[in-house]
């Protein structure tokens, strides 16, 4: 499933920068053949699409680390003070 995901993910993307860098940098239609300028300013615009891509992607794992962390520490105090209350509740049984 995530193999799938993962492609349906890529597919969308790639048909977005088909797209967008379509629209942008297509002048004419009155040749069957690519431009040069066309074809330079398709390469640029996926070139930035994709840089930007991969550098969202680097964020994205920098701030789900910390997310996770913060997940953990959170889990973890949350089952501290479970812990705690049942010691505690523990000890006022054999108190009575």
């Amino acid at each position: 499933m995530d193999q799938i995901r993962n492609f349906r993910d890529f597919l969308r993307l790639y048909n977005q920068i088909s797209d967008t860098c379509f629209t942008r940098c297509t002048n004419t239609f009155t040749t069957r053949d690519i431009e040069l300028d066309e074809a330079n300013c398709v390469d640029t615009c996926a070139q930035k699409f994709i840089h930007t891509n991969h550098r969202v992607m680097e964020v994205y794992m920098e701030v789900q680390a910390a997310i996770v962390q913060k997940r953990i520490d959170e889990m973890n105090a949350a089952q501290a003070a479970i812990e705690a209350k049942s010691a505690e509740e523990q000890n006022v049984e054999v108190v009575k």
